[in-house]
């Protein structure tokens, strides 16, 4: 069983998102995931790399977007004093 601060820490650090695959448009998909699990490697985390590698390599990459915004407020925080 999992202690109220377990559920507590879950709801508010966590997120789940499920999807169903179709076998008849995503043999593809299930097959690429078959064979991972079939290898001993994480459905989950293959899912995360192939989400990453889209992010990485989309114009729309809010990892970027995020990097540039903090890079234009420290330049205006003044030069360094190093």
């Amino acid at each position: 069983m999992r202690t109220e601060a377990e559920r507590k820490w879950d709801k508010e650090n966590k997120v789940f998102y499920g999807m169903y695959l179709m076998k008849s448009n995503d043999m593809d998909i299930i097959t690429y995931l078959d064979t991972v699990k079939q290898n001993g490697g994480s459905v989950q985390g293959a899912i995360k790399e192939a989400i990453r590698y889209f992010l990485a390599h989309s114009g729309n990459n809010i990892y970027t977007n995020i990097a540039q915004e903090s890079k234009t407020a420290s330049d205006k925080e003044g030069p360094s004093l190093d």
